[in-house]
């Protein structure tokens, strides 16, 4: 409660800040201090606020032209800009020098074009400058790396929807709803998505290879069994758009390749799911109604049932439930590139699942290979994790605990174009995934404190080692060997 007795001193420095501050008694610019030169000009984006006059104020925001300035009138402060003052950003050469061949480009921001023989593309000058535009011919609209990657920031935390962020973007430029703000939000949705890197280039990029793999699974050919989870989501539905709006590389994270992916249901929806349970029946049923207007009632996906890591191309979209012909395309997708000994599935409900697959086999993925060991006599005990060899305390749910950290973005995916939704999805799975990978190396820490601590404990008690090699010790050793392999 100590700020009680200082509210008045709080309200008197905000209305200070509000208006003109030190410039009621001190006349001069602060920088120049020429004589008769009014200081009319506040940043509300820099330090300080301090009123400057217009020389000055242009010499600082020379390479920062998307500062929000005011001018003072008399009476009060208006919006003002630095294109008005007189401020012209160039493109194409170094900052704070000027291009000999200017190209003018009309915009809110004054801004010309390297002119020179040599120079690149109008949108390599806007890139270059940090700058990400919404196309390619004839920008009229860019935003800044700093700003997609705030959103990027934001709808990885909170899950916030484009237009969400949107409003808050013309609420910081005015919140009064007085002065107009050009309306460019379907431009800033075709900047949004993100953006990844590849030595040999954007066609070079192989397919999951931007996925965020988890460290502690085997991947190719090592002396441990893969256990993964199966689930079906049906929170991440999608709308019919009308628009055709191409990924940025479906496939190359997450996502399985779309192309492939739909030649192969083309073939398939046809093929009828026979099931004996009537459980999983009426659960379908509840899944698929009201799905006319849907592009996609859901997605599938696939995780390492261990530490519940996305696995690369482990995710397709659903479009009349939870089908086999597209799980059986996700999981085995997922499998593409792994040479492992034995694979232990965790599906709720494998034993549909498995009852054909044998017959599917032929049509799905290559490297896809299944050896059914299960009894058909057996009901349902013979698929409990309990009695499988290998599976240790894994109880094959991690996949419904990674479905809370994807559903908050349900709302703002819904009426995403595919390719943006895909991309969005995939970014938000990276993250996950990295957060995750993050615990582990905390975790691994934290055992190693705790068997110290152990140690620490016998050692003052008079235990004596029988080993030369303490019980921590052994432990960083065979994790070491571990990631050897």
């Amino acid at each position: 409660m100590d700020w009680v007795p200082c509210r008045q001193e709080y309200l008197d420095s905000l209305l200070f800040l509000e208006g003109r501050g030190e410039a009621l008694v001190i006349t001069g610019c602060p920088l120049c201090w020429e004589p008769g030169v009014s200081r009319v000009y506040r940043c509300n984006d820099c330090l300080g606020g301090a009123l400057l006059c217009c020389k000055c104020t242009l010499a600082i925001h020379e390479n920062l032209p998307l500062h929000n300035i005011r001018v003072w009138t008399g009476q009060m402060f208006e919006h003002a800009s630095l294109r008005g003052l007189g401020l012209t950003v160039q493109l194409g050469h170094p900052v704070y020098q000027k291009c000999p061949v200017p190209v003018y480009a009309s915009s809110s921001v004054r801004v010309t074009f390297c002119g020179c023989s040599n120079a690149p593309h109008h949108h390599v000058q806007l890139l270059h400058r940090r700058w990400f535009l919404s196309m390619v011919l004839q920008p009229k609209s860019c935003a800044t790396f700093k700003v997609l990657h705030q959103y990027q920031l934001l709808s990885l935390s909170s899950k916030i929807s484009i237009h969400h962020f949107y409003d808050m973007l013309e609420c910081l430029t005015d919140n009064t709803g007085l002065v107009p703000v050009l309306n460019k939000y379907k431009s800033f949705c075709q900047m949004v998505p993100g953006c990844g890197n590849d030595p040999s280039g954007v066609l070079g990029t192989a397919s999951g290879e931007l996925a965020v793999i988890c460290p502690a699974c085997p991947s190719l050919e090592f002396l441990y069994d893969g256990i993964y989870a199966i689930d079906a989501n049906f929170c991440l539905k999608n709308h019919a758009q009308s628009s055709v709006d191409p990924g940025l590389g479906t496939g190359w994270a997450y996502f399985v390749d779309d192309q492939a992916y739909s030649t192969y249901l083309l073939k398939h929806t046809s093929q009828k799911d026979i099931s004996s349970c009537s459980g999983f029946a009426a659960l379908d049923h509840a899944n698929t109604k009201k799905s006319d207007r849907l592009r996609v009632t859901g997605v599938g996906a696939v995780v390492c049932a261990r530490h519940g890591l996305l696995r690369p191309n482990s995710i397709g979209d659903l479009q009349k439930g939870e089908q086999f012909c597209n799980m059986d395309y996700i999981m085995f997708s997922s499998l593409q590139g792994t040479k492992l000994g034995c694979i232990m599935i965790s599906y709720d409900i494998f034993c549909q699942w498995i009852t054909k697959l044998h017959r599917r086999l032929p049509s799905l993925p290559r490297n896809s290979r299944l050896t059914q060991h299960y009894d058909s006599e057996g009901g349902h005990a013979q698929f409990s994790l309990n009695w499988m060899p290998g599976i240790g305390q894994t109880d094959g749910e991690g996949i419904e605990r990674d479905w809370s950290g994807i559903n908050p973005a349900a709302n703002s995916t819904k009426e995403m174009g595919s390719g943006c939704r895909h991309d969005t999805l995939d970014d938000i799975w990276s993250d996950l995934n990295y957060q995750k990978i993050m615990m582990l190396d905390k975790l691994q820490a934290q055992i190693h404190l705790e068997l110290i601590e152990m140690e620490r404990d016998s050692l003052y008690h008079g235990s004596v080692s029988l080993h030369d090699v303490s019980a921590s010790v052994f432990v960083i050793m065979g994790l070491d060997i571990e990631d050897t392999q």
